[in-house]
């Protein structure tokens, strides 16, 4: 098997030599203008594309302190539903309290009425007025019959 080694294509360099010269001589065709234009377009390109990463890298600052802040708000909505929570608790606490104390105030009221008449009462087969019970037996006269 021999070598070969590819020989040049003279024909083609010089065509290709000529393309090249006709190109380059073309090129004082350009105006200076154009060239100066091409620059400045270069230039702005780039001062624009770096504005741009500025502006990208703020955007991204601003996002992470947003969502800082955001978890910030929400740990503190947090806190506030929970204090609303055990406060709304204890006002429930309060409330049965006071309708405990009511039906107290009330059993006890209607009590003292029932006692000045069964005082009055002279013989032993004179009718008693019923006392109340804060634990009643739900009669008609119990405690679950005093309205609020």
């Amino acid at each position: 098997m021999e070598n070969t080694v590819d020989q040049p294509d003279f024909p083609l360099a010089v065509r290709s030599l000529e393309t090249l010269t006709e190109q380059v001589a073309r090129c004082r065709n350009l105006s200076m203008t154009a060239i100066d234009s091409q620059k400045r377009w270069m230039v702005y390109a780039k001062a624009l594309t770096l504005r741009m990463a500025g502006g990208q890298d703020r955007l991204h600052a601003s996002q992470v302190c947003a969502r800082s802040t955001m978890r910030t708000i929400n740990g503190k909505l947090d806190d506030v539903v929970r204090k609303v929570d055990a406060l709304d608790s204890k006002v429930d606490g309060l409330d049965c309290r006071v309708q405990d104390l009511y039906r107290r105030l009330t059993a006890g009221e209607r009590n003292e009425l029932a006692r000045m008449v069964n005082r009055t009462a002279l013989r032993s087969d004179a009718g008693l007025a019923p006392l109340f019970s804060l634990h009643g037996d739900r009669g008609r006269d119990s405690w679950l019959s005093i309205n609020y």
